[in-house]
This record gives structure tokens, C-alpha cells and sequence, in this order.
């Protein structure tokens, strides 16, 4: 790899930026199109892979009235996050006595009438009831929901059913847990990037990455890029997903070459002067910008969005920036 001088300012190995501009106009068009129903989001899975550190006190700012998560371990990160804000669990051990969501100020979503008695012998102050919709989830008949949020009525206990509580998830920030491309009504708020560490120019039938899955085909400027498994980028995105790099005046895309590692992944730039070290590539952003759009690399693997964000890892750190910032 050839040696070259390192940009001025420090470059980081990898990161998360998160445009909380756009998770603000993002919000605004959830309240366009449910006419002003409450916010009441779903920040499961880290903030489904977006971390939790930016996007709760950002959700707070924003007036959300409600947050959600599946277990009480992530419940208790959110509640230091968001202190008075209505926070709600939503998965229970068989015996979970509940006492730990009362002292949090959880309402959990309790499915069955045992469950119900349980949490208020925890203590709880608050609860949503799961209805039986016939979907397959358990929950509670009509007869049953009527019984226990009149027993909560009764104790002092604010009651909520979940049929009331309409909450929205991943949708938010831009992805999507269908094969769905949910950018044009709520574009992404993530983008993840990490620069180039090194280059070298090679000839024609030079192997790429461990394997050698990849050759070159002419001469060409090969870029190490310190971003790989080891950072929830998938193992599969090699020969498959594309990333995006500044070459002069335009940004161009290129399909990852040859086998991603732990630490790292491999670009053929094909023949162009080598660019500088710490020159930023992009992996998953705003096709607006021309970035690989995650629903884009999320086809290409043959899953949805928003299992590509939640499988990132904590290794990239978490940015927030405002707009182009």
C-alpha cells in the first residue's frame, strides 16, 4: 500500500451520523399524516441500530409521549434518557414479578389476566392491555379487557389498551421491517461511513480480500476501507453492495470487492489517481445525495431495512449532526 499524507483534521474509523434535522421533518410528517395522533415510538434494538444516546433525547425534544421497548434492560437505558416520559415494556419473563418496572415507572404490555395480576402486585402505577385481535398474539377477549381496566380504574392504575396506542417504529428513520422503500414519505436519518486507511495500484487479475472471491480487471487504485463485520456490516455485502466515494468533482458508487473482513472491506476504484487518505466512503445514506440507500443495499442481501441498521454494531460511534453539517 502506497504512503500518502493524512488530511488535516483527525478522521475517525468509523461512524454513525444522524441527521436529527431529518428525524425532525420526519416527525412532522408523521403528525401530517395522522392528523396530530400521539407520538408514541418504538425504540426497540437500540433505536433500531440508530443508538439510543441521540435518538431519545431527541424523540423528548420532540414531544414524543410515549416510548417503547421490548425488555426492562433496554427499558432502563431509555428511562435515564427520558426521565418523565411514558415509558412502556413490552416482552416479560413467565415470572416477572414487575417490581423493577415499577421502580422505573414502566406501564407494561400485559396479555393475560395473570400477567395483569402480577405487575399490579409489582406495583406498577400504569399498564396497557394487549386485545385479542386474532392475529395469532395472545391478548385479551372483550370480556376480560372490560374486567381489568375497571380493576385498574378501581386501584388507581392509569390504563391504556393497546388498540389506542398506535405506535410507530423504524418507519420513522427511514427503514422499514418489510420490503419496503419508505423513503419517499420518511427519508433516512443514518448514514454510516468510514474512510479510506490506504490505497494501492494494481494491475489486471490482482486478487482482492481473503479468498481472492474478486479480480481485477485493468489497472486500477484498490482502497482499504476500515469498516466491516465487526460493525454489523454483513459478511454477504461482499461482490454484492455498493458504497459511495468522492473522486474529484462527483461521487461515484462502487460495488464492494472481494470478501468483507472484520475491520475492513475492499474498493476498486478502477483508474483514477489515488485519493487522499481519510477520504470519507459511504455505505449506507440518502440516495438523494447519491449514497447507497439502505433499502437498496437491503434488496441486495435479500432482507428489509431495518435489519440492516439493527445489526449494527456499537463499534461506530454515534454523531449527531443538523442537515448537511
Amino acid at each position: 500500500m502506497s504512503a500518502q499524507p493524512h488530511p488535516p483534521a483527525p478522521v475517525p474509523f468509523r461512524e454513525i451520523t444522524l441527521d436529527l434535522e431529518q428525524l425532525e421533518a420526519n416527525v412532522a410528517r408523521f403528525r401530517e399524516l395522522t392528523e396530530g395522533a400521539p407520538l408514541f415510538v418504538d425504540v426497540g434494538a437500540d433505536a433500531w441500530g440508530h443508538g439510543l444516546d441521540v435518538v431519545v433525547p431527541a424523540l423528548v425534544r420532540l414531544g414524543a409521549q410515549a416510548l417503547v421497548t421490548a425488555r426492562l434492560d433496554e427499558a432502563r437505558r431509555v428511562r435515564a434518557l427520558a426521565p418523565e416520559t411514558l415509558l412502556v415494556t413490552t416482552q416479560h419473563a413467565v415470572d416477572e414479578d414487575f417490581r423493577a418496572a415499577a421502580e422505573l415507572g414502566v406501564a407494561p404490555l400485559v396479555r393475560t389476566a395473570g400477567e395483569f395480576a402480577r405487575a399490579v402486585g409489582g406495583g406498577v402505577t400504569g399498564v396497557v392491555l394487549a386485545e385479542d385481535t386474532g392475529d395469532g398474539l395472545p391478548g385479551l377477549a372483550p370480556d376480560e379487557l372490560d374486567a381489568l381496566t375497571a380493576e385498574a380504574e378501581r386501584r388507581g392504575i392509569a390504563v391504556l389498551v393497546d388498540s389506542a396506542f398506535p405506535v410507530i417504529g423504524c418507519e420513522l428513520l427511514g427503514v422499514s421491517e418489510q420490503d419496503l422503500d419508505v423513503s419517499g414519505q420518511f427519508p433516512p436519518v443514518l448514514s454510516l461511513w468510514a474512510p479510506i486507511a490506504a490505497t494501492k495500484r494494481v494491475g489486471p487479475d490482482e486478487g482482492v480480500s481473503y479468498g481472492y472471491t474478486y479480480r481485477t480487471t485493468g489497472e486500477t487504485t484498490l482502497a482499504l476501507v476500515t469498516l466491516g463485520y465487526g460493525d454489523g456490516l454483513s459478511r454477504a455485502a461482499g461482490n454484492r453492495v455498493e458504497a459511495s466515494v468522492p473522486l474529484g468533482d462527483e461521487t461515484v458508487r462502487r460495488t464492494i470487492a472481494g470478501r468483507v473482513a472484520m475491520d475492513a472491506f475492499m474498493l476498486d476504484l478502477g483508474d483514477v489517481p489515488e485519493p487522499l487518505l481519510g477520504t470519507p466512503v459511504t455505505v449506507l445514506g440518502d440516495a438523494r445525495r447519491g449514497e447507497p440507500a439502505v433499502f437498496a443495499h437491503a434488496r441486495a442481501l435479500g432482507t428489509h431495512s431495518a435489519e440492516i441498521t439493527t445489526r449494527l454494531s456499537p463499534r461506530p460511534r454515534r454523531r449527531p449532526t443538523e442537515g448537511d453539517a
